[in-house]
């Protein structure tokens, strides 16, 4: 049973087209965004204009990108590519795509209620790409990704290794954005309000006198806490992916 669905999903061709079609449609919208780039002033979203490329530090895109080019070699592989096979069906960079894509969109879409993230507006052109850009890769690609993760490439289980692993780039991504705008920016610019020590002084401390030292010891506590979710829901996906497995056995 457990080959019997390993061949139906690498073999499915309509499934190799649209993660090639979803894979270019991803790219083209990175590639158009940072050639039509405007600043438009937003006190609370954008007060200060840190230019197009600050696009690329963003988790979300990072991620995305990484999964774009993940659906091409898996696309490549069901049509029949053996080197793409090889790297396309690895489970443990399926958990890690399908991992970090995922919690980019949860994030995303929880910061709605929070009114942290911009609200989305479809009232020009310029307008209307940029929202389908968020909806395309916190909400669509989210999806797909975890959808994609319940039919396996390939029959073997997860262990702690790749749990391990996960914590890996958001460890180190966090790291360079922190240090990166506190001593490399000028003005100071962070791809998310978190790695801003002023931000979580002022998150926790309220109206008390910046203290550096305490910021970055919330900043570690943060960054500790951040590490061990994604870790966690990694552990979830590797459950899932051993429990699919097993009940196909």
């Amino acid at each position: 049973m457990v080959m019997k669905m390993y061949n139906k999903i690498t073999k499915n061709k309509p499934l190799g087209v649209l993660l090639f079609l979803m894979a270019v449609i991803g790219i083209a919208i990175i590639i158009i965004r940072l050639a039509t780039y405007q600043f438009e002033f937003d006190a609370k979203y954008s007060p200060i204009d840190y230019g197009r490329f600050k696009l690329v530090t963003y988790f979300t895109i990072q991620s995305n990108f990484f999964a774009c080019i993940y659906f091409i070699i898996v696309s490549l592989g069901i049509f029949g590519n053996e080197r793409a096979q090889k790297i396309g069906f690895n489970s443990t960079l399926g958990a890690l795509v399908t991992l970090y894509v995922f919690i980019a969109g949860v994030v995303y879409n929880a910061g709605f209620p929070m009114k942290m993230t911009p609200p989305l507006t479809f009232d020009t052109a310029y307008h209307f790409f940029v929202s389908f850009m968020q909806i395309y890769f916190h909400m669509i690609m989210a999806t797909t990704v975890l959808v994609l993760w319940f039919f396996p490439f390939k029959n073997d289980k997860l262990g702690a290794k790749c749990i391990l692993l996960s914590g890996l780039y958001p460890f180190v991504y966090s790291v360079f954005s922190i240090i990166r705008g506190t001593y490399f920016t000028n003005p100071a610019y962070y791809p998310y309000p978190f790695y801003n020590p002023e931000f979580v002084w002022q998150t926790f401390m309220k109206d008390k006198p910046f203290n550096i030292a305490g910021a970055y010891g919330f900043l570690s506590l943060l960054l500790v806490f951040g590490i061990g979710l994604f870790m966690a829901i990694c552990a979830i996906l590797v459950l899932i992916h051993n429990k699919r497995i097993n009940s196909e056995a």
